[in-house]
């Protein structure tokens, strides 16, 4: 069964959503970010080692890997240092099909394979299964995401006042006002500079 998470989009423009698997990983590890060591030790302990291995951005980048090294109940802290060192790894279906597509598949290693997949995968409509199977990969991993606990509610909701506040200070504002001048007297100028080469080629 799928465990409720919350979703606290409402506090500020910058809060994920908690939608799908990606949505809700960085959630968790909006509130991971926003704990001292000692209270993301507390949340190793709360959550099990699935869950822990699930949040992490290293399985988001290497959900299939993710999902045998939870299925084979590794220690979390080990597992996300293996996926973290780890080429992604393509699912059983994207391999068979890769067999069949590419001459000379078994002399590559995972890097390559991987990347070859891939090429294939943007090329030919996602044929061998490559984008598929990484979103398959990753609504089951959502499943081991676990409730929050009030603890970690409250550092979430900690953390997005204070990251709502600070982007309400004068500097903030100042800054993104001077960024959004910038832009514009860049986009301006460049577009002057096209018009001065027309003109240059093909007269007024």
């Amino acid at each position: 069964m799928r465990p409720e998470t919350y979703s606290f989009a409402h506090l500020s423009p910058d809060t994920p959503r908690a939608q799908g698997y990606a949505g809700r990983s960085l959630m968790y590890r909006a509130v991971a970010a926003s704990v001292s060591n000692e209270n993301a030790t507390e949340h190793s302990r709360t959550h099990s080692d699935a869950h822990c291995i699930a949040e992490s951005q290293e399985a988001k980048n290497n959900p299939v890997y993710a999902l045998t090294l939870i299925k084979r109940n590794v220690p979390h802290q080990f597992a996300i240092e293996q996926l973290a060192g780890s080429p992604r790894r393509l699912s059983r279906y994207t391999t068979r099909k890769m067999e069949a597509l590419h001459p000379g598949w078994e002399l590559l290693d995972d890097e390559d394979k991987n990347m070859t997949a891939f090429r294939h995968s943007t090329q030919n409509s996602d044929s061998n299964g490559y984008t598929a199977s990484l979103r398959a990969a990753g609504e089951k991993l959502a499943q081991y995401l676990e409730p929050m606990t009030e603890a970690e509610v409250q550092a979430l909701i900690r953390h997005t006042t204070q990251r709502h506040n600070e982007l309400q200070t004068p500097e903030s504002v100042a800054q993104r006002m001077y960024e959004s001048e910038q832009e514009k007297r860049g986009a301006d100028e460049e577009g002057e500079r096209q018009r001065r080469e027309y003109r240059r080629r093909y007269g007024p």
